[in-house]
């Protein structure tokens, strides 16, 4: 176990080494900020504090999916403004659009983001990004997931990214104070990434880097702190080791009230935008609510079941980089309703 772990820390420091780090700020995120639930920090990598899977998941953990029964279709849409009247257009976007399918076999998801930033205090320029997975619950606590994605940038150079990412979630139960206690790991952008295109980076002196960074390891906990009949509060806390060159915290909270209404709370800790001082210690904030509606006299949701269907509709605000302003807003469409009654099962004497 010693060779295996010295071996492990030596090629780390090896491609450490020969890899500098100076992403565009943001650049780790730049799928991460299409909708309310990503900026607050909710996508995490163990399924948010209070968990909820949808089609937008496989961003960070493809495994978080595995469990989902139902068809899922998320839509996002962020309004960025920049204050710095320095550049060239103080206007930018973000949308985020998702599908998830459950089948017999495994759960698969597909997602497609869209960002347009072209300040110089998060200068992401133009890209448009594609992402698909597949999940498997391997037991009845441990889930697996594997995705494929790829994008293509333009604005001050064209480049294009095509890569893999792998994932874990497992479900502890209670522990502690904490019920539904949940650990998620992934591995992601073990590929090409966005290489060949001008960008700011975090140190405006140097050249940048590649983005989002290769190799990005992330892991994280959370779960329920508080279960009551009116309210529920969870915890989420995740780490991310960018190639092992940047160190990056995120801590998410949520509060629900009758699963209906829902506010999250993030904050993100970057530790090479601290250092280079382009960090926002400002916390981000979501709300989000939760309905039922009925679809009458159309009998093809009626053959599938999904006459009456779930709905989330969400609206956030982010204070990016000092300068930079995010307004998002989102729709989550679950078809269908969850079966959460186990099977009845008749055990059958010998009268009947």
């Amino acid at each position: 176990m010693k060779k295996i772990l010295f071996t492990f820390f030596a090629a780390a420091l090896l491609v450490t080494s020969a890899y500098s780090y100076n992403p565009p700020a943001g650049g780790e995120d730049l799928t991460l900020i299409g909708n309310p639930l990503s900026l607050s920090g909710a996508k995490s990598v163990s399924g948010g504090a209070l968990f909820d899977a949808n089609a937008d998941s496989i961003l960070v953990n493809p495994a978080l999916i595995a469990g989902e029964q139902r068809v899922n279709l998320t839509a996002g849409y962020t309004f960025l403004y920049s204050a710095n009247k320095e550049n060239e257009t103080q206007l930018g976007a973000s949308f985020q659009t998702g599908i998830l399918i459950p089948f017999k076999m495994f759960i698969f998801s597909g997602n497609m983001n869209g960002t347009f930033a072209q300040f110089k205090e998060m200068h992401l320029g133009k890209s448009l990004n594609l992402k698909a997975g597949l999940a498997k619950e391997i037991t009845d606590k441990l889930s697996i997931g594997l995705n494929a994605g790829g994008g293509y940038a333009w604005t001050y150079g064209n480049d294009w990214s095509l890569y893999a990412d792998f994932g874990a979630l497992y479900n502890w139960g209670n522990l502690g104070p904490f019920s539904d206690f949940r650990i998620g790991a992934s591995v992601l952008n073990l590929g090409k990434m966005y290489s060949d295109v001008d960008r700011w980076g975090i140190d405006e002196e140097a050249q940048n880097t590649p983005y989002p960074t290769l190799a990005t390891l992330k892991a994280g906990a959370a779960g329920t702190i508080l279960n009551t009949e009116i309210a529920k509060i969870g915890l989420g806390l995740d780490f991310s080791v960018p190639c092992f060159q940047n160190f990056i915290v995120d801590f998410n909270a949520q509060v629900a009230f009758k699963d209906a209404f829902i506010i999250s709370v993030g904050e993100k800790f970057n530790m090479a935008e601290v250092i280079k001082g382009k960090n926002n210690f400002i916390p981000s904030i979501a709300f989000l609510f939760k309905f039922s509606f009925d679809v009458k006299n159309n009998q093809y949701l009626e053959d599938n079941g999904w006459s009456q269907s779930e709905m989330t509709v969400s609206a956030g605000y982010k204070n990016l980089y000092k300068t930079v302003h995010a307004v998002s807003a989102g729709v989550d469409i679950d078809l269908g309703m969850a079966d959460n009654e186990p099977p009845k099962i008749t055990v059958w004497d010998e009268k009947e």
